[in-house]
């Protein structure tokens, strides 16, 4: 068995402050939500260093449990490959936020509230995630285990033999 998805829920939701989930009672509602956020993240990162493959798994096939959460990669996910899905998560999430910045405006009829400073904020926020992925992306493609990757010691004049 490799990475549980848990593992990159867990990291997704440490990145944000969405009490969204909190309402609803179903956990294999929310799982599903999480599931369509991550195949979102699975399809946008371009060179993983790993199958991203799927893969059932239940390691305890004798308990009557609930098995929501039993859904995993294939292999072991570094944690650069956790955290740049994650980010990939958030930023799909955010771009929910601002394309159902309607459904929110109806919370704050509040004459105080201004609509386009608010949705202003989000769209805001979503170029800052994509700004952050940019980097996160850049950073995964020229390094191995936090060191640089062969061809970029080559490119900054290092000899490698």
């Amino acid at each position: 068995m490799g990475t549980p998805f848990l593992k990159v829920y867990e990291a997704f939701l440490a990145k944000i402050t969405a009490d969204e989930w909190t309402v609803e009672e179903e956990i294999a509602i929310v799982e599903r939500d999480w599931q369509q956020l991550l195949d979102m993240a699975i399809f946008r990162f371009k060179y993983p260093r790993v199958s991203l493959e799927k893969e059932y798994y239940d390691p305890n096939p004798d308990d009557d449990i609930d098995k929501t959460f039993c859904w995993g990669f294939k292999e072991e996910l570094s944690q650069d490959e956790i955290q740049l899905l994650a980010l990939y998560m958030k930023h799909e999430w955010v771009k929910r936020c601002v394309a159902s910045w309607e459904n929110i405006r109806q919370l704050y009829a509040d004459a105080d509230f201004s609509q386009a400073n608010h949705l202003d904020k989000l769209i805001k926020l979503e170029s800052s995630v994509a700004d952050e992925i940019h980097k996160a992306e850049g950073i995964y493609d020229r390094s191995r285990g936090k060191k640089p990757a062969d061809k970029f010691k080559k490119l900054a004049g290092k000899n490698i033999q």
